[in-house]
């Protein structure tokens, strides 16, 4: 089996009572069939709280008010507190991590939606790194559907598409344009079925020079009114985006670009670089399910984008401005769309009607 993960996946810790939110609230909690084992047998007042904080029905934790059954007013888990680590079930005790797998290999990767791991990520000053290994334990059964021909060119144009990210040579705007490009490249060539010459194109737009792409303004408006029309996991996400749109965009183009440029990030260049790097490594190479390779460029183009619009709303409402507002801003939008399989098929959905619409 072959594994991957980035440089900084083994120092994430949790911070518990640190941590300025909580991973127990706004979602459902699955519990797998070897933890509802274990609660259904544990005795005493906790095993007889435990029967009333699981709907065993779904296998999941209740909520209440949006939190988990077991999380107390301290926003730790009193289920971790009375029964150890050991007790935790996989969702619990794997969050943030997550774990990509295809035929014969594992990406290990860590979810923005983790403040922590926002904070690990956004404030890395030097280029991702990937450690890569091999193990000898027994590979899975081969998914006979799976097109391993398609993911070897994905990860060969993906790899392409890391070394323009990280060119800090050229503006981000420009690493921008040429992830598109590449990503509408490779898809066009999929469907004349051309595949086979497409390395070599990808590797020109790579090197040639590139001409700073914006995501129009009309783009933002509509990117942000469809988030609006998605499932609400936190009701404060859906005021702040009503309120974001207010300040942002409801006024013209100039008054949004004042606003940008007024409150953009001094360290924009380098969140940009890795949350580009984040959202490729973590959904570019998922296409060799679907094909829809433009999408998922798209997602890392406009996610990026759409987040530094967010802090700029967030320094005009709040008036404040910062990285912890920039952390902030980053993984409350992942918690919104990485935490829902709807949110995610929806901002892909929509993703894939600009292909071949935009100005790269």
């Amino acid at each position: 089996m072959f594994y991957m993960k980035p440089h900084f996946y083994d120092s994430f810790a949790c911070v518990a009572g640190s941590c300025p939110d909580t991973c127990c609230a706004g979602w459902q909690i699955v519990i797998d069939d070897a933890s509802l084992l274990k609660y259904s047998r544990v005795q005493g007042g906790f095993g007889n709280r435990l029967l009333q904080s699981i709907d065993w029905e779904e296998g999941a934790f209740l909520q209440f008010d949006g939190r988990c059954s077991c999380l107390n007013e301290d926003n730790l888990c009193d289920l971790h507190q009375e029964l150890g680590e050991g007790y935790l079930c996989d969702t619990c005790r794997n969050y943030p991590r997550h774990v990509e797998e295809f035929d014969g290999v594992r990406e290990l990767s860590l979810s923005l939606s983790c403040p922590e791991v926002a904070r690990i990520m956004l404030t890395c000053q030097e280029p991702l790194q990937f450690i890569n290994w091999e193990t000898e334990e027994e590979e899975p059964d081969p998914d006979e559907e799976f097109d391993f021909l398609l993911f070897s060119y994905l990860n060969d144009a993906r790899e392409i598409l890391f070394q323009i990210i990280q060119n800090r040579k050229e503006p981000v705007s420009v690493r921008m344009g040429k992830c598109l490009a590449i990503a509408e490249k490779l898809e066009q060539a999929l469907e004349e079925g051309k595949i086979f010459e497409i390395v070599e194109e990808l590797e020109m737009i790579r090197s040639q020079d590139g001409q700073e792409f914006t995501l129009p303004f009309r783009e933002r408006k509509s990117f942000y009114d469809m988030l609006r029309r998605l499932e609400l996991l936190r009701e404060d996400w859906g005021e702040f985006l009503k309120e974001s749109g207010e300040v942002l965009y409801a006024g013209d183009e100039e008054t949004y670009q004042d606003s940008v440029d007024r409150f953009s990030p001094g360290k924009w260049e380098q969140y940009a670089e890795q949350l580009l790097m984040f959202f490729i490594y973590t959904y570019f190479n998922g296409a060799v399910y679907d094909e829809e390779v433009f999408s998922k460029a798209a997602f890392a183009v406009y996610s990026t984008e759409i987040i530094r619009d967010f802090y700029v709303a967030g320094c005009m409402l709040e008036k404040k401005a910062g990285e912890d507002l920039f952390l902030e801003t980053a993984w409350r939008y992942a918690r919104e769309i990485e935490h829902s399989d709807q949110n995610l098929e929806r901002v892909e959905g929509f993703l894939s009607l600009r292909k071949g619409t935009l100005d790269k």
